[in-house]
């Protein structure tokens, strides 16, 4: 299945579109999105578009994947998303929904005092 929703990924100031349901990420040459460094796995992680959204999963990683500077085995991506492979940064950009307000939904805004 080709998906045309005008995702992808920033990478070393490098753009790569996410044209695809499945994205394999990856030290070795036949992932989709190859990244030549030592603690990046072989077969890392993948991108899969499933629901309407896209979602990031860590195949069993020995340095892990990080979504937001958290820990995950598997994660909905927005955009705006910082992904660490590893220890290399890679920024999920969808430009079907802008840059997320998720963090606004989880915190409330700050009131002033009377005296300000």
């Amino acid at each position: 299945m080709e998906n045309d929703k005008g995702a992808y990924l920033i990478i070393n100031s490098q753009i790569f579109p996410l044209s695809r349901s499945k994205t394999t990420i990856g030290r070795k040459l036949e992932n989709d999105l190859v990244i030549q460094e030592p603690l990046v796995s072989r077969l890392h992680a993948e991108i899969r578009y499933q629901k309407e959204k896209y979602h990031i999963f860590d195949l069993a990683s020995t340095s892990g994947t990080y979504l937001n500077n958290k820990r995950i085995e598997q994660g909905v991506l927005y955009s705006g998303d910082i992904i660490l492979i590893a220890n290399v940064p890679v920024m999920f950009v969808d430009e079907s929904t802008g840059i997320s307000t998720n963090s606004e939904d989880k915190t409330s805004q700050l009131h002033r005092d009377k005296d300000f």
